[in-house]
Parts: C-alpha cells; sequence; structure tokens
C-alpha cells in the first residue's frame, strides 16, 4: 500500500442546536460514572463513496450534514457537550465537542486493503488519541470526518468514558445517524437514570488511582471467522466439558490462555493471571433497562485463572471458558440489585478493592471488552450503513477489544500488548490455527448494501 497521508482541514466547535435548560445544568454523575477511567475510547466507521460522478462533492454535503446533525444530537445527549468538574459532576454549558475535517491521499479500498492499527490511528483526531494522559483534557467527544480521493468517508471517534459505555455509545452514533437522515425517533431519546440507580459517593481518600498500565504496546487484528469459531466450540465441546459454549467465551478464553503461555516463555514461569470483562447491567435486572438508558451502566466480571497442576503444560481451555462463565453468571438481578442504591456502595467497592489487590500483587490482568451485539453497524447517515467499524491502536497493555464481523457471525479481537509479548503472541500455532491477521477488508466495498 502506498503511504497514507492525511491533511487536516479545519476544526470546529460543534454546540447543541438548542441551550440546555438551567435547571439540567448541574448533570450529577453516578457511582460507576466516578469510577470509570478518564480515557478516550477510539472508534472508526467506513461508508462506501456515492455511485456516479461527483464523489468530492458529494463528500462535502455529507460533512456539513454530519455537522448540522451531531449539533441536533448533542441537544438531546446534552451532558457530552459539558465539562467534568471534580469526577463529580458535568458543567453543562454547551461549550460542545470538537469536529476535525481531513483528507486523505488515498482511496478507501486502498486503505481497507491490509488494514493496521497504525493506519487506523490516523483517521482519530491525534489530539484526543495518543500515548499522553486525558486527565487534562476536557472535551468529551472528538470527531474527525476524513474523505477519501473516491469520495469515501471514515468516521473517527474519541469519545471519554466517563458517562459512555459500549451501549451508551450505539446509542449515541445511532440516534446521530437518524438525525443525520432527518428520521430522528424521539422515542429513543437518552435516559439518564445512573445516578438515581447508583448514587455518587465521596470517595476521596477511599482507593489508590487505579490507571490502566501504559507502556511501549502494539495493537493488533485478529480476524476469526463463522468456520473457525464453530471449530473452536465444537472443540469444546468435546466430552461434554463445555455445555454451549458462546462465540464470545471462545474466542476469549483462547486468547486468554494463549497470553498466559507468552508469560512461560519470556518468563520461565506461569504467573497468576486474572481476565475482565465488562458486563452490561441493562439486561440483567429485573425489570430489565432500556438500552436508550445512558451512562456507565456496567462492572466488571473477574475471572482468575484455575491453578495448574505441577505436571501440567498449560491450562486448559475449557477451564478458562468455565471461570468466565462463573464470573460473569454472578450478575444476577438479586447481585445488581445489591449493587444498587446507597447501600450498594458497599457491593461495588468490595469487588473494586478485589482490583487494587490484585495490581498489588503485580498479577497478569487482561481486560476484555466485548462491543458484540451493539448494532454498530446500523449507523446510516443517509448513505448506506457502515462498510466496516473498527477500533485502533491503544497505548494499555493487555486489553483486548472484541467486534462483531458485518455479518455478525464472526469475531474481530483488536489485541494490545507489550511489544515482546506480541512478537510472541502473533506467532503463535493455536491462535493462527483460528484467526487470520492479515485479513483484508477492501471486499467488503464489492457489496457496500449487504
Amino acid at each position: 500500500m502506498d503511504v497514507l497521508k492525511i491533511e487536516i482541514v479545519s476544526k470546529e466547535r460543534i454546540k447543541p442546536s438548542s441551550s440546555t435548560p438551567t435547571s439540567l445544568r448541574n448533570f450529577q454523575l453516578s457511582l460507576l460514572d466516578q469510577l470509570s477511567p478518564p480515557e478516550y475510547v477510539p472508534m472508526i466507521f467506513y461508508y462506501a463513496p456515492p455511485d456516479g460522478t461527483g464523489c468530492r462533492l458529494q463528500a462535502r454535503s455529507r460533512i456539513d450534514c454530519l455537522k448540522h446533525s451531531l449539533s441536533l444530537t448533542l441537544a438531546k445527549f446534552y451532558p457530552l457537550a459539558g465539562r467534568v468538574r471534580e469526577n463529580r459532576f458535568i458543567e453543562c454549558d454547551d461549550d460542545g465537542v470538537d469536529f476535525f475535517e481531513a483528507e486523505s491521499s488515498l482511496p478507501l479500498s486502498e486503505v481497507l486493503r491490509q488494514p493496521s492499527a497504525e493506519v487506523m490511528d490516523q483517521l482519530l483526531p491525534s489530539e484526543y488519541h495518543s500515548t499522553t494522559s486525558s486527565h487534562d483534557r476536557e472535551v468529551q467527544l472528538a470527531t474527525q470526518a476524513n474523505v477519501f480521493t473516491c469520495g469515501g468517508i471514515a468516521i473517527g471517534i474519541c469519545v471519554l468514558h466517563k458517562i459512555v459505555d459500549g451501549i451508551t455509545f450505539t446509542s449515541l452514533m445511532n440516534s446521530w445517524a437518524a438525525n443525520s437522515r432527518g428520521s430522528g425517533d424521539p422515542s429513543s431519546s437518552p435516559l439518564f437514570v445512573g445516578p438515581s440507580l447508583f448514587p455518587q459517593r465521596d470517595l476521596s481518600g477511599l482507593l489508590p488511582t487505579l490507571d490502566i498500565p501504559r507502556d511501549k504496546c502494539v495493537t493488533k487484528r485478529f480476524v476469526f471467522g463463522e468456520s473457525k469459531i464453530a471449530l473452536l466450540r465444537d472443540k469444546l465441546k468435546e466430552g461434554r466439558c463445555i455445555e454451549n459454549p458462546s462465540r464470545v467465551e471462545a474466542v476469549s478464553a483462547l486468547i486468554w490462555r494463549c497470553a498466559i503461555n507468552v508469560n512461560w516463555i519470556r518468563k520461565g514461569s506461569l504467573i497468576q493471571s486474572v481476565l475482565t470483562q465488562t458486563v452490561n447491567l441493562r439486561a440483567r435486572m429485573d425489570p430489565p433497562l432500556p438500552e436508550n438508558c445512558v451512562g456507565n451502566i456496567l462492572w466488571l466480571a473477574i475471572a482468575p485463572a484455575p491453578e495448574i497442576e505441577p505436571r501440567a503444560q498449560e491450562v486448559e481451555l475449557h477451564e478458562l471458558v468455565n471461570q468466565i462463565r462463573r464470573s460473569i453468571n454472578k450478575f444476577d438481578a438479586e447481585h445488581i440489585r445489591k449493587m444498587q442504591g446507597n447501600s450498594g456502595f458497599s457491593v461495588i467497592i468490595e469487588s473494586l478493592k478485589q482490583v487494587v489487590e490484585l495490581v498489588s500483587r503485580n498479577v497478569d490482568i487482561y481486560r476484555f471488552t466485548s462491543l458484540g451485539r451493539l448494532r454498530l453497524y446500523e449507523a446510516d447517515f443517509g448513505w448506506g450503513k457502515p462498510v466496516w467499524v473498527s477500533s485502533a491502536g491503544l497505548a494499555f497493555k493487555n486489553v483486548v477489544v472484541l467486534i462483531e464481523t458485518r455479518d455478525s457471525k464472526g469475531i474481530e479481537a483488536w489485541v494490545t500488548l507489550e511489544e515482546g509479548d506480541m512478537a510472541i503472541f502473533e506467532r503463535d500455532r493455536e491462535i493462527l490455527s483460528f484467526a487470520s491477521t492479515n485479513s483484508s477488508a477492501s471486499c467488503l466495498l464489492l457489496n457496500p448494501q449487504l
């Protein structure tokens, strides 16, 4: 592939289309918001070029539409246009979000031919997607609209995790897309219920700051196709070890085991290991919350790797699946009820103290996030659904982001490890037997209406 060059041609502050009422100017964070890391999460949506001539002119019209519809969307998601203060509240002053317009030196098909995190990183607002800490930045959302020479567009987004989890992000994107199409649905307006369910607390002095460790990291994309996932699930079912393992369970366990093996190779011994998985609490509550309830309504399932017998060479895959399943199944309606209200503070803090203890003991923690079933591919701004949705490079080690493929049958795993670990991990025979590391995404442009 030729070298991709991205030129920023404009930067604009997008503000809500209507002023936030005085009564809503002080938005209280929930306890789960307070405990969420103040880091930017990247995501990129890729759209096919328009048919016919005048592609660049049509792209110009699309950019204008994106700006206008974003302004309309911020009027509903008004806290995102404000500024977080003292990790207690958001000052909803309608200061707005940043919108960058950029031009690419290549067509979209060339960029998708051999996609890599290093290339994807250029499609994101560099001020917000960097290895430096985000603690001193105030803008909660930044967007970069990249126009390719063919007229295709990639919308790169960095959103602060402080009040945005995966479900909230999907709601935001689909609301923005609906406004762009001129079909905004009032029934899908965001509901800010987090602060009433999980009241905020004074956290000063209670816990040490838990920053996700940064290192000299590498992010690689591993694509697990439908047939390979079926083989992996069949392997887990052998001998009735696991009953009906899910795709996410199977892929997560495989990646976790291979990461454990990397440590064995590099350090000559097995280091105690833990997997954390974000769990969406909405659907597990009684009654369930609708998906337009926004904010951080999630918590961490903590799965320790099982003890390994002295004669064993490695942990069994089905044992890891069992640990993952048990940790997530703890989040039933009764447990989530105990997490709520003023009395729920002690339940949540005890869970967090477990993580603090693991960090103090230098246990290897692998942080997994699954974005499956989040309707990311539904974000149609009026020119069709995205041909691809991707993550990008991260500066945090031992992080795995799982995204469904466009046909909803496979999984793309964006794995971030320390450089030395990745050099071994990406050559692991078991990983390579189930995943592709150089899968092209350009074929998705052949039928963008799928």
